[in-house]
């Protein structure tokens, strides 16, 4: 039995970070291309974006946030900034901040200048983020 095990545990080995890569090739392709998180964050996560963007964005390296607080704020973007919120439903109920976009008024996060992103493609991105820049 305990041979089954580890030869089970042997065989899974390669396919675990092969899954790691491929997350992590999902998250660089979403930051660097389809979000373009570089444009206002910086290719390195440094906070020195391009010099086109909205305002200084922070450097990721420094961030507090813990996963749910940066999936939060990809979603939802930060009200009264120029982080843009990447849910493209973010503001029709009250599921950001407990907030509607009628309450928010002309505090609403803008939309994205490139595209909205799925709750899979935030996550992925939040894991990208805490993985690649966070600490670092």
């Amino acid at each position: 039995m305990y041979y089954l095990l580890l030869l089970a545990v042997i065989a899974l080995a390669p396919t675990t970070g092969t899954v790691r890569a491929q997350d992590r090739s999902f998250g660089d392709r979403l930051y660097h291309e389809k979000a373009d998180c570089q444009f206002c964050h910086g290719v390195d996560g440094d906070g020195r974006g391009d010099p086109r963007s909205p305002g200084q964005a922070p450097d990721l390296h420094a961030t507090k946030l813990d996963r749910e607080q940066l999936i939060e704020v990809i979603r939802c973007g930060r009200p009264g900034s120029q982080m843009p919120h990447f849910d493209k439903y973010a503001y029709e109920a009250k599921e950001c901040y407990g907030l509607s976009a009628a309450e928010l008024g002309q505090q609403i996060p803008p939309d994205p200048h490139s595209t909205s992103l799925t709750k899979r493609e935030v996550e992925a991105l939040a894991d990208y983020i805490l993985t690649t820049y966070k600490g670092k």
